[in-house]
C-alpha cells in the first residue's frame, strides 16, 4: 500500500517534469529560430522539442494508467 501511493507520486512528479522540461525545449526552440544564424541548429532544435513532446505524451498516457484523474485528462484531451 505504501508502494504503490509512492509509486504514484514518484510517477506524477516525473510526469511534471517531463511536461516540465517539454515547455523548456520549445522556448529554447523559439529563441534558436529568432537568434540562430545556422538553419542546422534551428532544425536540430525542432526535432528535438518533438521528440521531448512525443516522450511526454507516451508517459503521460502510461501514467494515465494508473491514475484515474491524469487518464481522464488525457481522454478529454486527445481522444474527444
Amino acid at each position: 500500500m505504501i508502494t504503490e501511493a509512492f509509486n504514484k507520486q514518484t510517477n506524477e512528479k516525473t510526469l511534471f517534469l517531463a511536461w516540465l522540461f517539454a515547455v523548456a525545449s520549445w522556448i529554447n526552440t523559439a529563441l534558436v529560430m529568432v537568434y540562430s544564424p545556422f538553419s542546422i541548429l534551428e532544425i536540430g532544435a525542432l526535432i528535438f522539442a518533438v521528440t521531448v513532446t512525443q516522450g511526454a505524451l507516451y508517459l503521460t498516457k502510461q501514467v494515465g494508467k494508473k491514475n484515474q484523474m491524469i487518464g481522464s485528462i488525457y481522454k478529454c484531451l486527445f481522444e474527444c
